[in-house]
């Protein structure tokens, strides 16, 4: 590994990569690459480096790595999909919420929490992945919290 002193270990189940990279793995390993290039493009995404497949330790090092970033990848996918979960209502439904998600994609949120914090939508990207799931799990939580009350009222 040429950068083996100068690399510093990610740690991506403590959510320590940016959003911008979380973004990125996210739709890499949603792709059709190989597993080659599924391996060296996280590197490229994480480190902005190559691995070395000439050198067996190297690539020794680079395999548990690898392996570390799935599991914490594979961690994130799974407290996305059972917290940040969201069933949209039958009238947001019929307003186009799915489009709408659909034309945006991950732009629409980044877009909502630059908006929140008065930041640049590209400042967003380099946050803290933690923290970006942080924001949105509490950010849903806010708005079922809403719903509910509103239903309340609408009780009454």
């Amino acid at each position: 590994m040429k950068e083996q002193n100068t690399l510093i270990k990610i740690d991506v189940k403590a959510g320590h990569l940016t959003y911008g990279q979380r973004i990125e793995l996210g739709d890499l390993f949603a792709s059709e690459k190989s597993d080659t290039e599924k391996f060296n493009e996280t590197f490229r995404i994480m480190h902005d480096i190559t691995p070395d497949f000439s050198n067996p330790e190297e690539m020794k090092i680079y395999s548990q790595y690898y392996k570390e970033i799935i599991d914490g990848l594979v961690f994130w996918f799974e407290k996305e999909k059972h917290l940040l979960d969201y069933q949209p209502e039958p009238e947001e439904i019929r307003a186009g919420i799915k489009e709408l998600s659909a034309k945006t994609g991950y732009y629409g949120t980044i877009k909502a929490i630059a908006k929140n914090y008065a930041k640049d939508p590209d400042e967003i990207l380099q946050w803290k992945y933690g923290k970006i799931f942080g924001i949105l799990y509490s950010d849903l939580e806010e708005l079922k919290y809403s719903k509910r009350l509103r239903k309340q009222y609408e009780k009454k």
